[in-house]
């Protein structure tokens, strides 16, 4: 088992401890990686935060190992991108994301947890984003907390596809603020709530369904933000009883691109299903 390594050359004269702040590294990390040996300049082990590194050395960070304390669950997962850093899957809808009980582990991330677990991968299972039960598509699963701590810095552009009663406009920005409805999962709309802001446009109208094919893009990234912006007005997902549909069947929302730039490794990387 593997621990990951982050390597960088660096590019001017700093203390080693300026080095890693200006890579995300809390004080407190710092001193728990040098402590533990983490930290070598060209190979050598770092004992002194404030050793001097010059330009054009390479330091090479090592992220401690974690431990899974999630339940395993050995169905297969479908994944869509992996390096030594993230894993991307493609997510089924009719399924949680994380335990929604305790020592449950019908859900995604006890998937991932036995991946981890046959790969010898030494993590936690640290997702940067989630989907609702009912949504399909890419599910993003840093191998360390340092790197999910990055990735919370990262612009990350994400697009949905989703079916919703009635013919709506072309294209349209909706523009809500989201509350949290007491004693209840649900959302509602709440003036003092967070800002939620989803942009649309519609792709095809099945006139005998009554309903439209839309592609959507959040700007925000609120619990239930789709489904309560297009129930706003008017429109809700088919099939979303929590929100206003009355038409039966599955609700149809798929997370079906995404696109960032990774922290470490410094290229594009874009996923479509």
């Amino acid at each position: 088992m593997k621990n990951i390594e982050i390597k960088s050359i660096a590019n001017k004269e700093e203390s080693i401890s300026n080095f890693m702040l200006e890579k995300g590294f809390s004080s407190n990390n710092i001193f728990h990686q040098i402590n533990q040996k983490n930290v070598l300049i060209n190979g050598d082990v770092v004992r002194d935060k404030n050793v001097t590194i010059k330009s054009g050395q390479e330091v090479t960070i090592i992220l401690n190992s974690e431990v899974n304390e999630l339940p395993l669950n050995t169905t297969p997962i479908e994944i869509l991108y992996e390096d030594e850093y993230l894993l991307l899957v493609n997510k089924p809808s009719d399924l949680h994301v994380e335990p929604y009980k305790k020592d449950t582990n019908n859900n995604l991330a006890s998937m991932i947890a036995n991946y981890f677990f046959e790969k010898k991968i030494p993590s936690k299972v640290h997702l940067v984003n989630r989907l609702d039960k009912c949504t399909s598509g890419i599910v993003i699963i840093a191998k360390n907390r340092y790197i999910k701590n990055l990735m919370c810095n990262v612009d990350i552009t994400k697009k949905y596809q989703a079916i919703v009663e009635g013919n709506v406009e072309d294209s349209n920005t909706i523009k809500i603020n989201i509350g949290k409805e007491a004693n209840s999962n649900s959302r509602i709309l709440n003036a003092s709530g967070k800002e939620a802001i989803t942009k649309y446009e519609k792709i095809s109208y099945d006139k005998n369904n009554d309903s439209s094919l839309v592609e959507v893009e959040i700007l925000t990234g609120r619990t239930h933000q789709i489904r309560l912006s297009f129930s706003s007005i008017g429109h809700p997902l088919v099939g979303d009883k929590l929100y206003g549909s009355k038409v039966e069947g599955p609700i149809l929302l798929k997370a079906f691109y995404t696109k960032f730039r990774h922290p470490i490794i410094n290229k594009d990387i874009e996923i479509r299903v």
